[in-house]
């Protein structure tokens, strides 16, 4: 009876022991706030200029943006505060996940005046399940840029504006 007991056993201690050695791998997942970054090609823009914010998946699950980018705010510094500038910004990107390791950019337009000051953008943090309630999740914070002048060519579609969109002007 020993030696059958024995065998069990060691079929479970060869499993636990394929399982511990990291034969089974599980996804990298460095939990909420952590599993996206946000960046900008530059640190100074002009107002009334395309912001391109870059956003990136850094863990290999699946994330899903339940309003896809479409609640992106701006928002400046005023002494040690955040202020809302504009509420929500117009949905450029049509993707509602990020894949694992996917990049995506997303296009800001920055209100034509502008004022001269330090200014982030934040939107929903992602989350793993797209029915997780998201009620309580943290914002996605964007790094901080600096606004300085106006931008004569903004205005009028000039080098500094990229369109993604491919509508009419």
């Amino acid at each position: 009876m020993r030696g059958t007991l024995g065998r069990g056993n060691l079929g479970f201690f060869a499993a636990f022991a394929l399982i511990a050695s990291g034969c089974v791998t599980m996804p990298y997942d460095p939990g909420p706030g952590k599993r996206v970054a946000a960046g900008f090609v530059q640190d100074t823009y002009l107002s009334g200029q395309s912001v391109n914010v870059t956003i990136s998946n850094l863990s290999d699950v699946t994330l899903y943006y339940p309003d896809r980018f479409c609640k992106t705010v701006l928002q400046r510094r005023d002494g040690g505060k955040w202020e809302t500038v504009s509420g929500p910004s117009a949905c450029s990107v049509a993707l509602g996940f990020l894949d694992p390791g996917q990049t995506v950019v997303h296009q800001y337009r920055l209100p034509q005046g502008a004022v001269v000051g330090t200014y982030r953008l934040t939107m929903p943090m992602p989350v793993p399940e797209p029915e997780e309630d998201i009620s309580q999740k943290p914002e996605l914070q964007s790094p901080t840029f600096k606004v300085e002048t106006s931008s004569p060519t903004a205005a009028t579609g000039g080098p500094s504006v990229a369109s993604t969109s491919g509508g009419s002007r």
